[in-house]
């Protein structure tokens, strides 16, 4: 049986430099010592059990702030909080879409404010080349399913089964709430129960999974719960 973790949420530090993480709700999250390192090291990141327990000793460690809880104590507390997602099953895709089916995918900002703020606070620390400021402009390459996930992400957060049964059903963008409605939920019988289950058995959900997997590795998306 495989475990799959994720983090939850949207990091951002207060007007008092308190890390906090803002749910889907915009519930803003108060996250202490050790919170924040297990948070942290899965965001933009997929880890099994003994992946992230590894990586939250080691950065305790390295950042010398032991505490007196175990890893366990953790994990449990971000779990009850919502803040971390989990799934299981027999296979690493099934237990991929048992993680990521019910999350929610959100687009990351691209605000090219933040991005020019962040070029020249890197080039000024004089701790960066210029080439090396300049590199936070790049954009990875995406393939043409990560573009279309994008693309039905522009206007609205969807869940991961959702989005596959978009795809599945040739839709390419989405400009409301009224027109995803109508597109998957328009016949009484259908829920985000339903079509949870019903989008692990479509023939795009390995292709779509993969690219939600990657876009949220690559940094372009975050998970929420709703």
């Amino acid at each position: 049986m495989m475990k799959l973790y994720t983090a939850v949420g949207k990091y951002k530090m207060n007007e008092a430099t308190l890390p906090l993480v803002i749910t889907g709700d915009g519930k803003e999250c108060a996250l202490d010592a050790h919170e924040l390192i297990l948070w942290s090291s899965l965001a933009f990141r997929i880890l099994t059990y003994d992946e992230l327990k590894r990586d939250f000793y080691e950065k305790e460690r390295d950042l010398h702030i032991l505490g007196e809880m175990d890893f366990n104590h953790y994990l449990n507390r971000l779990t009850m909080r919502q803040l971390i997602a989990s799934g299981r099953d027999c296979t690493g895709i099934d237990a991929l879409y048992d993680l990521l089916g019910h999350l929610y995918a959100q687009k990351v900002p691209d605000s090219l404010f933040v991005k020019t703020a962040t070029f020249f606070k890197l080039l000024f620390s004089h701790k960066y080349t210029l080439h090396d400021a300049a590199l936070i402009f790049h954009k990875e390459a995406l393939e043409p399913a990560e573009r279309n996930v994008l693309a039905l992400l522009k206007h609205q957060m969807l869940s991961t089964a959702e989005l596959i049964s978009c795809v599945e059903k040739g839709q390419s963008s989405l400009q409301n709430s009224e027109e995803l409605m109508d597109l998957l939920y328009r016949n009484d019988d259908c829920d985000c129960d339903s079509i949870l289950i019903d989008s692990k058995f479509k023939s795009t959900l390995i292709p779509t999974l993969t690219a939600i997997a990657n876009l949220y590795l690559k940094q372009q998306i975050l998970f929420q719960i709703l």
